[in-house]
């Protein structure tokens, strides 16, 4: 049973209406991977073959062949066609089978001749329609987070994210391995959708597992996470070439495109600010900033001290202080010591001097002049009592309520009332007559990543039907 294209045919017969009759695949979309060949007059009076059996194909009939798709004759079962040139062709059941695809590979020419042909067709016959398109907007989400080594921080990490991919049956020979490891078969078999295949498990993990190598193509190449989302056509092509599956079922990964920010999970998130924090404190800079504050602390402190020789211990222990802080400093290469006026004058440790704020200079506090410019003492600010909480204050907002100087501090919101169960009226957590908490409002859930919405916010699945989104408290509206 083979094929001769019409523009040839036509010598020997006359086209139109005196074939048989004439198939074509209908409408295939880019959501659909498979469509059954369906009669072009089928119950018109313009077809001949008004008695023809629905899987018998009439010796003479017309197969129309669309671009972008690769037409497969079955017979008995068996592939007996295949084309990918777009046409018009005539069954001639008299003939060897046919292949119209362009540049042949010997492969799909083994494919071929492996299978028994007959001069005379069997009783069951169809014609199918593979689509050659790429079939974008396939739906993934890591509902576990995916471990991921970071070469810039040299540890590994988990990392979650969504988005979508495409696949496409490349070929000719891709499209007979589609039909013969994943199309439905028999003369009843339906059209397949890319949703009917993709939204099995089996296909979910082997996606999650050729990402996983393509993640890690890029760790050996040096990508911090952060960078992922600038790798994404490297990813898709790694991901690809992992998908080793999915090649021998005819399908190929040709994109992988993120929805949303690749995320760290809590543990990572939490591992890598201990690392950045620890990479801070080695700048020899941010450790005399450190030091500096831990200084001013110990100052601060001092002026409480309680305890036998109460202010003086306090300034021994500054000046020892002090001097462990110079020496930790000059270990640190820095160009300075700390504090180099207070180490020389105790009396400006012990806050018995004041700074000029001309030069810097330490003064005594009897002295009203600079003794290292000659400016003279600055006033010590003004004090007011706040009119709202009777604190003294020299700044512009009291230091106790937060009302500003001069006016009153803003009236605090009045709780909302709520009746408990036993009938009394409360503003306060717990009520006042039986003790019972104050009841909350279920939380309700959206999907952070996608905004799937479950038909009762309050009871969401475990995971997001659209991207596969763990539900935690990052989806609470």
């Amino acid at each position: 049973m083979g094929l001769i294209k019409a523009a040839i045919g036509a010598v020997s017969g006359t086209l139109g209406d005196t074939w048989k009759e004439q198939i074509h695949c209908g409408t295939i979309d880019n959501k659909t991977l498979l469509k059954v060949g369906t009669k072009m007059h089928d119950g018109s009076n313009r077809s001949s073959n008004t008695k023809g059996s629905d899987n018998y194909i009439s010796n003479g009939s017309a197969i129309m062949v669309e671009q972008g798709t690769c037409m497969l004759t079955i017979d008995n079962g068996k592939i007996t066609n295949i084309v990918t040139e777009p046409g018009r062709y005539i069954l001639d059941n008299s003939s060897a089978p046919s292949i119209f695809a362009g540049n042949i590979k010997d492969s799909l020419k083994d494919v071929l001749s492996r299978f028994t042909f007959g001069g005379t067709p069997a009783a069951e016959q169809k014609v199918v329609y593979i689509n050659l398109q790429e079939i974008p907007g396939i739906p993934f989400g890591t509902s576990e987070p995916m471990p991921y080594f970071d070469p810039y921080y040299n540890t590994s990490i988990e990392l979650r994210c969504y988005g979508r991919f495409s696949v496409q049956i490349p070929d000719a020979e891709a499209a007979v391995r589609f039909y013969t490891e994943v199309a439905p078969k028999g003369v009843d078999a339906g059209d397949l959708s890319a949703s009917a295949i993709f939204s099995n498990g089996q296909y979910k993990s082997e996606f999650i597992q050729a990402l996983l190598g393509g993640l890690a193509e890029l760790s050996d190449q040096g990508v911090m996470y952060s960078k992922i989302q600038t790798k994404l056509v490297p990813l898709a092509q790694a991901t690809a070439k992992n998908a080793v599956n999915w090649q021998e079922r005819g399908l190929v990964i040709k994109s992988v495109g993120f929805e949303g920010p690749v995320t760290l999970s809590e543990d990572s998130k939490k591992r890598l600010g201990a690392r950045l924090e620890a990479d801070t404190q080695l700048d020899d800079r941010v450790q005399k900033a450190m030091m500096n504050k831990s200084i001013a602390a110990g100052i601060e402190a001092m002026g409480s001290n309680e305890g036998s020789g109460g202010g003086m211990m306090g300034v021994m222990g500054m000046g020892a202080m002090m001097n462990m802080g110079g020496n930790l400093m000059n270990s640190y290469n820095t160009q300075q010591s700390v504090m180099p006026q207070s180490s020389q004058n105790p009396n400006a440790a012990a806050g018995m001097a004041w700074s000029c704020p001309s030069c810097g200079a330490s003064n005594p506090m009897n002295a009203n002049f600079c003794s290292g410019c000659g400016a003279k003492k600055p006033a010590p600010p003004e004090s007011w009592v706040c009119s709202s909480c009777g604190a003294t204050n020299t700044t512009n907002f009291c230091s106790n309520c937060g009302a500003k100087k001069g006016e009153a501090a803003p009236a605090k919101a009045v709780p909302a009332a709520w009746t408990c169960e036993c009938g009394a009226q409360n503003t306060t957590k717990f009520c006042s007559n039986c003790g019972k908490p104050k009841p909350t409002a279920p939380p309700k859930y959206k999907c952070d990543k996608c905004g799937w919405v479950p038909a009762d916010p309050t009871k969401p699945p475990k995971f997001c039907p659209e991207c596969g989104d763990l539900f935690d408290e990052n989806d609470i509206q």
